[in-house]
């Protein structure tokens, strides 16, 4: 007697029903911090590199060197902050799940009193970092967002608009803008193209749990998936995020905008490791490129960058930043025989 299969309880992901918030700010939410009591918040945001407010649905969290310091979102009668305690404890003393504290900011009295709050864990977490607690991951995310983030229109290739974007079955390292070809100055943004990255920095294997090829396949997905509805709804939510950041001051508002052009996306992979050049490497790279070719997506979009103490291997520039220029991105073979020419 034949016994039936069983059927798998994970449920199958369906891009017919798949939905989620758009990763954007309320109106009430957005004119606290631009114009409104929460406007300190903004404030304190703009004012150092190593804090970064991001966008989220309906709410906005900010982060300091990579670490979420607090999260707003609108309540009843304001707004409400939400901190971690575990964030005045070293890591060996945290718990393991968040141990959240609410700080009213309804009013400019309590939005001051939370800012002192805030003040206090920036203490904290410097106290941790200078006794050799590691950086979030997260920190270099945020850092390659800040060095893209439009502050040389004319020149970058890309503005960075989100990191840790999650969208179907995965979370993208950064999404972006590139700027449109054959069009000089900030002009370049006003109808670029859309790109989707992944960040690969020295720890942050190429194979396993975080497969190269995985965020090829997942790209390819999303990039077909309904006939291109969802990439649609992609650029759409983008492009409302760009503007909003534009009024926020979270971007220059100089940038002349409009839309993000139509068809499929560049995926571009930057690499932050000096040892992409060495030959374990080449497998996980030709895996991803010989993905996108069985999953029938334009491999000619695909895109590969090396930045920081990566730059010095492929380009000219010995910068040590990680502001992509158009020098820094190649193709596939570009990307193959640069790498093999700079072997030892």
């Amino acid at each position: 007697m034949r016994v039936a299969a069983k059927k798998s309880a994970k449920r199958e992901f369906d891009w017919r029903t798949y939905s989620r918030p758009s990763r954007l700010l309320g109106d009430e939410l957005e004119a606290a911090l631009s114009t409104g009591f929460l406007a300190p918040l903004l404030g304190l945001a703009r004012s150092s590199p190593d804090l970064s407010l991001q966008l989220r649905a309906g709410q906005a969290t900010l982060y300091y060197r990579g670490t979420s310091l607090v999260r707003v979102r609108a309540g009843e009668t304001g707004a409400v902050g939400e901190v971690d305690a575990n964030l005045r404890l070293p890591h060996s003393q945290r718990s393991s799940a968040e141990r959240l504290e609410s700080l009213p900011m309804a009013d400019p009295d309590e939005v001051a009193e939370a800012m002192s709050v805030l003040d206090s864990l920036r203490v904290d977490l410097d106290h941790w970092s200078a006794n050799g607690e590691p950086a979030p991951a997260r920190q270099r995310f945020l850092g390659f967002l800040a060095e893209n983030s439009g502050r040389r229109p004319g020149v970058d290739e890309l503005l960075v608009v989100d990191v840790e974007y999650p969208y179907g079955r995965r979370k993208f390292d950064f999404v972006a803008v590139r700027r449109a070809e054959s069009v000089g100055g900030s002009g370049a943004f006003t109808t670029p193209s859309l790109v989707l990255g992944d960040l690969r920095y020295p720890g942050r294997p190429l194979r396993g749990s975080s497969r190269l090829a995985d965020f090829g396949s997942d790209a390819s997905e999303l990039a077909h998936a309904l006939s291109g509805e969802h990439l649609h709804r992609v650029r759409e939510e983008i492009g409302a995020l760009l503007h909003q950041k534009q009024r926020l001051g979270l971007l220059p508002v100089d940038i002349p905008f409009e839309r993000i052009a139509e068809g499929m996306p560049d995926l571009l992979v930057v690499f932050t490791d000096p040892e992409v050049i060495e030959p374990q490497f080449d497998a996980p790279i030709a895996e991803l490129h010989d993905k996108l070719i069985a999953r029938r997506f334009p491999v000619e979009k695909l895109r590969f960058a090396a930045v920081g103490s990566a730059r010095e291997n492929f380009a000219a520039s010995d910068s040590a930043d990680s502001a992509l220029h158009s020098d820094d991105v190649c193709d596939y073979r570009a990307f193959k025989s640069m790498r093999k020419r700079r072997r030892p």
